[in-house]
Formats: C-alpha cells, structure tokens, sequence
C-alpha cells in the first residue's frame, strides 16, 4: 500500500518554513570552509589536515541512511531535534579540541548532524511540495545552501585573518541551536511519518529503477568536483590569494540562477541537464588550478556558480521525478549519501596528491577526472535516453 500523506498548501509559508533551518545548517557546515587555514596555524601535514576535513564529510554520508530510517520512525521534527543537538556537541569539540583525534571526532559528530538534518527538511519537501512547482521550489528553498559563502564564510575568514580564533570557532555552536530552534517551525504534515512505516518501498525497489542509478551515479561524479570548495582555501593559500573571491562569485551567481531561473527549472528535462551542469563546475576548478590571481578567482567562482546554481536543485528534483512518493524517503536519503562520498572522498585526495604534484595540479586532474566521468555518462546514458518517459507517476 503506497504511503499516503497530507497536501499542504505551496506557498511563501512553507518555502520559508524549509529554507531557514537549511541556511542555518549549512552555515554549520560552510563557516568551516577556510578551517584548513586555522588546521594550518596547528601546524598539521597536508594529510592530516586532509583527513580532518574530509572526516566530516564522511560522516554525512555514513549517516544518510540512518536519516531515512529516523524520518520513517520518528517523525521529522524529532530528526531534525537529533540532528541540532548532535550537531552542538561536535561543534563544541571543534572549539576547545586541539588534538588530531579530538577534532576529527568534532567533525565526525557535525558531519552526522548535517546529514541528519538535511535529509529531513529535504524529504520534507520532497514529500510535500506538489510536482508542478518541484523544481522552482528545489530552486529556491537551495538558496539557502548557497547564502553561507557569501555571509557568514567571509566573516569567518576575516576572524581568522585577525587571528580571532575563539570567536570563529564559536559560530557553530551558536548556529546548531538556531538549527534546533528553526526546526522546531516545521509543519505539522510530518506526522504521517512513523505511522506508515509498514507503507513505506524497500531498497531493492530503489536499486531496480534505472533512472534512478543512473541519476545517483551522476550525482557521485558531479560531488567529485563540487567537493573541490572545501579545498580551495588551501590552493589560495599557497598562492597568497583570498578564498572569498571564489567562494562569494559562486554564492551571488548560484543565488541569480536559482531565483532568476526558478520557474525555468519547473519545465526543464531535469535529469538530462543535470550531467552539464556538473561539467561546468569541474571545467571551472580545471582553470581554477591554475588561476593566478584574485580576479581569476572571482571569475571562476562565477562559472562554478552557475554549474551549482542550476545542478544541485535539479538532482534534488529529479529523485522525485523518477521515484513514487513511498521511494522518496529512501531515494533522497541514498541519492545523497552517494554525493557525500564525492565529498568524502576529494579531500582525503587532495591531501594525499598535494605533497607529490602540488596543490594547483592536484585540484586539476581531481577536476579533469570529474569531467571526464560526467562527459561519459552524458553521452552514454543521457543523450539516448533524451524524450523518453522518465517520471514517476
């Protein structure tokens, strides 16, 4: 029996009601952006520092499924309390911890809270908001992925450039009880979770819809290059150049793609687009390798931004596209998970490459082998695929 659950109403109530607790957790996770800087100042290897960063982003990915299981069992709200508390406890390690294994724990517990988190409020949406504004509202509400590099990423990189620590490593504490807080708002429309948990599909129906694979195996090689952000304070580094060029271009052109181009992606053969878009953000970091300059930065942080200005709300979008309402839980949650390992996985590369062949080349074959895996599943899957039915009803 499929899962049946209440139609809210669309509307400004709630897109805002989703969008606020998605900007505060990904302020969480975006204030640590420039934390290769300050791992520098404790003086770590390339690889620890890899290693730290990257831990983070395994822990999302581990902790996707468990998202899913917690969003059939206990409700949304109560996910999204979790997620806000355990989110507390690993930011509160990363302000007092200066030892390698008690920061890589901080970054694990904030890792798990993100991917908690965030695969509630986006199953919420996926759940709820109705398929003739899906993309738009992907779009939309995603802009509060976007925002925390070109507000509070630049603050941060100015408390560390004036060596105010403490207070840089205060802003993720402060920000996971704005998490709890925000979460608390969401509508009442999650309560049809845990009631059905008998109603909901199982993993080998996920595995045998095709669209689906192939919609997950893009959005891996598409992570693979947009994972790359986390690193490029490093690259700037060694180059004396400032990470907030590249960071806020992305964020203020991402953001004029998602609310220009909203209703756009309401009629868009979403999964088709999605393989270019990620093309365009590896060919970005391709010339960020070898950018020599400021300016250089900003303009390659502009064409990043329209890569993920347009990529990340449509793969969100197409999982429900392709998938029925009683996948979709399971869907979100796996759909990510395989992009965390993109993130989980670039900056353990770019720590263990980096002593070899240097950061700039380094960020250049991670971009190159981004590109060429999403050029082949384009035109290889996609492009045969283009005009045929691929949406679930």
């Amino acid at each position: 029996m499929p899962v049946k659950m209440p139609q809210l109403k669309d509307g400004p109530r709630l897109l805002l009601s989703i969008f606020l607790p998605l900007y505060a957790m990904n302020c969480v996770e975006q204030i640590y952006f420039i934390y290769g800087t300050v791992l520098r100042q404790y003086e770590f290897t390339p690889q620890t520092t890899g290693l730290i960063l990257g831990s983070f982003f395994i822990a999302i990915m581990l902790c996707r499924p468990v998202g899913g299981w917690m969003i059939e069992n206990l409700g949304i709200r109560r996910t999204l309390a979790v997620g806000s508390a355990v989110g507390f406890a690993g930011c509160a390690v990363l302000f007092a911890a200066r030892s390698v294994p008690l920061l890589v724990a901080g970054r694990l517990l904030s890792g798990a809270a993100y991917g908690v988190f965030t695969i509630g409020l986006f199953s919420y949406q996926a759940l709820h908001v109705t398929e003739k504004i899906r993309g738009s509202a992907y779009a939309i509400t995603g802009t509060g992925g976007i925002l925390p590099t070109s507000t509070v990423t630049p603050i941060g990189e100015w408390l560390v450039l004036k060596g105010c620590l403490a207070a840089y490593l205060a802003i993720g504490p402060i920000l996971c009880v704005a998490c709890f807080l925000l979460g608390r708002r969401i509508g009442e429309g999650d309560r049809a979770a845990g009631n059905n948990a008998g109603s909901w599909g199982k993993y080998s129906d996920l595995l045998s819809n095709r669209p689906f694979v192939m919609l997950a195996a893009t959005s891996t090689a598409m992570a693979l290059a947009d994972a790359l952000a986390v690193s490029v304070s490093l690259l700037a580094a060694d180059r004396g150049l400032v990470t907030s060029y590249f960071l806020a271009s992305c964020s203020v052109t991402a953001l004029i793609v998602r609310l220009g181009g909203a209703k756009l992606l309401n009629s868009l053969p979403r999964a088709f687009c999605l393989a270019p878009c990620g093309m365009l953000m590896a060919g970005a970091f391709m010339a960020v390798s070898i950018s020599p300059s400021n300016r250089a930065f900003l303009i390659c942080g502009g064409i990043f931004g329209i890569g993920i200005g347009a990529g990340f709300p449509m793969m969100l979008a197409s999982v429900s596209d392709v998938l029925p309402p009683q996948l979709r839980p399971k869907g979100t949650a796996s759909a990510l998970l395989l992009y965390d390992a993109g993130w989980a996985v670039t900056p353990l590369l770019v720590g263990y490459l980096t002593p070899a062949m240097g950061t700039g080349r380094a960020f250049g074959l991670l971009a190159l082998f981004a590109f060429l895996a999403l050029a082949a599943l384009f035109i290889f899957y996609w492009m045969p695929k283009q005009g045929r039915k691929l949406y679930a009803r």
